[in-house]
């Protein structure tokens, strides 16, 4: 079953339910726009005139501090546009440290500061323009839709040069509220989408490579959140031997105690009593499978990786399409790398299943002497993110352990795109 994936998240048929999700999104993010286009423009002046008086020495002083400001009002911008765009917009500020002298010097020297300063004067402008255009979309779908609640309670019920004056007006404005929020639901969020750019154009790092101190501080991290997740791995299987096959082992011992007892007294209950260890041994065994399932499941060593991704996707409870694809045809990815690529998309069809709210998702996956990628995307509400339970930490977690990419695109509205590669060489 094939499936076709578009350049963004953003690709596939659009349901009225997504364009509506989508709409109000777009108009939250647009609104915010507005109410904070004007405080960056009078930022954005504070900042040039504070930048005039350091030259002159009296504004040294103040521009640490101002700096400080700025960045965060520049950092809060870059997680609402990581967050439109269903990706993380990472900051690159120098440290400000030293003297006056010294923190001066780093400010101006910083490129993010003349990139902040640009950001400033953008946001200000396409921000209010954009915010005002919001409000008058919206408040003029709401006029125009509610006008059969109120114009006959108004003694000249008028929009422009069109004056309500009986019910057959009033219905027919109606069609034109509909026309004003489906003028939102088209213009809004492609307004919201190229401010999201904007800022991540402006506001990201230049660098198109990470320096090698960021890289061994990358691969370090990564190294420690993989033993990270190879001991709460540990302690999971602890708990599940525990909980599972220790505990129906226990009781089987204590029931073949009452058997012991039973032959030297009540030789009659010594059938239902052996049914019932037998029972608890077979309830103990399957635990204990399906602990070892866990650990690395029989399907990956016994039928590849293509086979076990059917089985997950089969299992699902959101309808799954499964595209897969292996170049050349049979070429298998290392065990490890096998068993990464099934715990990950079984995390993300169980994310699908329990967060998304979709009504359909498709799986790729690609298998390379290289590296095994997989793209999972649901038609969803959208606006994923790390934490809450999500289980993409996790995911990230341990595509990081063997230096793989993880990449997530969920806008708020959907739909939402999840791409990993597990290199097979690392």
């Amino acid at each position: 079953m094939g499936t076709a994936y578009g350049g963004t998240a953003r690709s596939g048929p659009v349901t009225w339910r997504v364009f509506v999700r989508r709409g109000m999104a777009a108009l939250r993010y647009t609104l915010v726009m507005g109410a904070t286009g004007l405080a960056s423009l009078t930022l954005c002046y504070v900042t040039l005139l504070v930048l005039v008086l350091a030259l002159l020495g009296p504004g040294l002083l103040v521009l640490p501090t101002l700096t400080r400001w700025v960045r965060r009002f520049a950092d809060a911008h870059r997680r609402r546009a990581g967050a439109w765009l269903g990706t993380g917009i990472a900051s690159g500020y120098r440290p400000v440290t030293g003297g006056v002298l010294g923190r001066a010097q780093a400010v101006l020297g910083d490129r993010a500061t003349w990139a902040d300063l640009g950001w400033l004067l953008l946001h200000g402008l396409l921000g209010t323009v954009s915010g005002a255009l919001a409000l008058g979309l919206a408040s003029g779908a709401v006029s125009w839709l509610t006008t059969p609640l109120w114009w006959w309670a108004v003694p000249r019920a008028q929009f422009a040069v069109w004056e309500i004056g009986s019910w057959p007006a009033a219905l027919g404005a109606v069609v034109v509220g509909l026309a004003y929020a489906a003028l939102a639901g088209l213009l809004l969020p492609v307004l919201a989408g190229a401010h999201a750019r904007a800022a991540r154009a402006l506001l990201a790092p230049r660098r198109a490579r990470a320096s090698l101190a960021r890289r061994v501080a990358e691969l370090t991290a990564s190294r420690a959140e993989a033993l990270d997740a190879h001991a709460a791995e540990l302690r999971r299987i602890e708990r599940d031997l525990h909980d599972g096959a220790q505990a129906g082992l226990v009781a089987v011992s204590l029931r073949l105690g009452l058997i012991r007892r039973a032959m030297e007294h009540r030789p009659e209950q010594l059938p239902e009593l052996v049914e019932g260890a037998q029972d608890l041994a077979e309830q103990a065994l399957a635990s204990l499978r399906g602990t070892v399932r866990a650990i690395y499941p029989p399907v990956l060593g016994d039928h590849g990786l293509a086979e076990a991704a059917r089985g997950l996707v089969a299992v699902c409870h959101v309808p799954t399409e499964l595209d897969v694809e292996s170049d050349p045809p049979g070429v298998r990815a290392p065990a490890a790398v096998e068993a990464a690529a099934y715990f990950v998309l079984s995390e993300a069809l169980a994310n699908v299943a329990r967060h998304s709210g979709a009504g359909s998702a498709a799986v790729r996956l690609r298998v390379s002497p290289e590296a095994v990628r997989i793209a999972v995307r649901d038609d969803g509400r959208g606006g994923a993110t790390e934490g809450a339970g999500s289980g993409l930490s996790g995911i990230r977690r341990r595509v990081a352990a063997f230096d793989g990419r993880t990449e997530l695109s969920s806008p708020p509205g959907g739909p939402t795109l999840l791409r990993v590669e597990l290199p097979c060489g690392s």
